[in-house]
């Protein structure tokens, strides 16, 4: 009855998207009848090769500390994620908790797979603040680097140092983490048990978590070439995209040199992950015009392939997120009784 429940709700929210979407997807329709189809054809296909190459560092993260699963089901997972991303503005952490209740209910550990979360966030960074480090120099060079775009860059970099901080504990300070754990635990039942008269968390959560947590992290620093992999996929999933955005610019005629795009291509990343917006929908669209027209492509042909770009990169993952729901839901529902 959930199952079909969770379907039906999934089925409004992916009308109603549309319905309150309608504008810019007509819009959207339009951009891309205007630019040259092979061009789009390939940016489209790019987008697919992106979002595999995600998956693929999800599945590399997850091997790293013992938690198995095949590519075809974690990207099924992926795509779903972009969906409940969307839908649910919780920062990601639904997304997040989708993989981790996934592997729960295959019968492995929730905290192993929590911890290769947190890996994926930050190879994911690693990665992208290679060209961010780029983008940053050249905007810098040419006198357009403004103030906002290095409080994101900031902003980002704590993010994301706050999530490699759980897996340092679990390797150097593991009793420290258990006490942080146990902080965590008390305060979450607490507050549960006010509101509920029932403790969410079982007891010895702490102890099992930490452990686990230190076993995954002692499994990452363990085998170096597991980390090799996981960040050479992070870094091809980056250009992947940064691809697409090049091939659009192809598409609509429009030169570009590989220092714009590049810078173009980062601020626009930055935002979308920083920005409390769910997928950073105006912001990031925003970000990228002014960087892109600071550099001298006209505002005409910017904010066209912008368009372009953003509507590839949100309603292409975004509807095949939604039909593959159903499978990730049925999976889950037929596993639900596996230890």
């Amino acid at each position: 009855m959930k199952f079909r429940w969770l379907l039906w709700i999934f089925v409004v929210v992916f009308i109603w998207l549309i319905i309150s979407r309608f504008a810019e997807l007509e819009n959207l329709t339009k951009t891309l009848s205007q630019g040259r189809w092979e061009w789009i054809l390939l940016a489209t296909i790019l987008q697919i090769i992106y979002h595999a190459l995600y998956a693929s560092v999800y599945q590399s993260a997850f091997h790293a500390v013992d938690v198995q699963g095949t590519l075809l089901h974690i990207m099924a997972l992926t795509f779903g994620a972009v969906f409940v991303n969307m839908v649910a503005p919780t920062a990601g952490s639904a997304a997040i908790a989708m993989y981790v209740n996934d592997a729960a209910r295959r019968g492995q550990s929730p905290a192993r797979a929590t911890a290769g979360t947190l890996l994926v966030s930050i190879a994911d960074f690693c990665a992208f603040a290679f060209l961010l480090f780029l983008g940053i120099i050249y905007l810098f060079i040419n006198h357009k680097l403004r103030f906002y775009e290095i409080t994101g860059a900031t902003i980002l970099l704590l993010l994301t140092s706050g999530q490699a901080t759980m897996l340092v504990l679990g390797f150097w300070k593991p009793i420290l983490l258990g006490r942080i754990l146990g902080l965590l635990e008390r305060i979450v039942n607490r507050l549960t048990h006010w509101i509920r008269h029932t403790n969410i968390l079982s007891k010895g959560w702490s102890e099992r978590s930490a452990s686990d947590f230190t076993d995954s992290a002692k499994n990452i620093g363990s085998h170096p070439r597991r980390l090799i992999r996981i960040m050479g996929f992070a870094l091809a999933e980056q250009l992947a995209n940064m691809a697409c955005l090049y091939t659009l610019f192809h598409a609509f005629q429009q030169p570009v040199g590989p220092g714009m795009l590049v810078a173009g291509y980062s601020m626009g990343i930055l935002f979308m992950n920083v920005s409390p917006i769910p997928q950073g929908i105006g912001v990031v669209e925003g970000t990228m015009a002014l960087v892109f027209t600071s550099l001298g492509v006209p505002s005409g042909a910017a904010l066209v392939i912008i368009i372009a770009f953003r509507g590839l990169n949100l309603w292409l993952p975004l509807t095949v997120g939604f039909f593959l729901m159903r499978f990730v839901l049925s999976y889950n529902h037929q596993n639900v009784h596996k230890p």
